[in-house]
Order: C-alpha cells, then sequence, then structure tokens
C-alpha cells in the first residue's frame, strides 16, 4: 500500500512542481499555491517511504550483527547449555 502512495505522491507533486512555472509566469505570486502542493505531496512522500521501510523491517529484521569486541553474533534461540 505505502509502495503505491509514494509513486501516486511522487506523480502529484512532479506535476505541482511543473505548473508552478506556468502559474507564476501568467498569474505571478499566485503560483506559490501550486508549489505548496508539491511541497506537501513531496513530504507525504516522504513519509509513506519511512513508514514502508519500518514496516518491512519489522516484517524481516536484519540478523544479528556481532559484538564490536568479539565479533560473535548472540544467537537467542538457543537455550543456556545448548
Amino acid at each position: 500500500m505505502y509502495k503505491n502512495l509514494r509513486i501516486i505522491f511522487c506523480i502529484l507533486a512532479v506535476a505541482c512542481a511543473a505548473v508552478t512555472i506556468f502559474i507564476f509566469v501568467y498569474f505571478g505570486w499566485w503560483g506559490c499555491a501550486p508549489l505548496g502542493g508539491a511541497v506537501v505531496f513531496a513530504a507525504l512522500m516522504y513519509i509513506c517511504k519511512r513508514a514502508q521501510e519500518s514496516e518491512e523491517l519489522k516484517k524481516n529484521p536484519p540478523p544479528p550483527a556481532g559484538d564490536f569486541i568479539t565479533g560473535k553474533a548472540e544467537n537467542k534461540e538457543k537455550k543456556d547449555g545448548e
């Protein structure tokens, strides 16, 4: 879902940015409205990106990294004495 939202918000942000140039030329400072829309859509795209990365990290956690002193990774699945 987040991937689709990212694509939609990206397209809307680019469209607003492209329209901004023409509105500034023909209508003056009214070009700030689509420029603000482009900023809002870009922010929403970034928020969806962070949410997607967070969700993927919860579903697929990275393998345990080693300790910086010993270099061995702790295996939490093994019980003591095994």
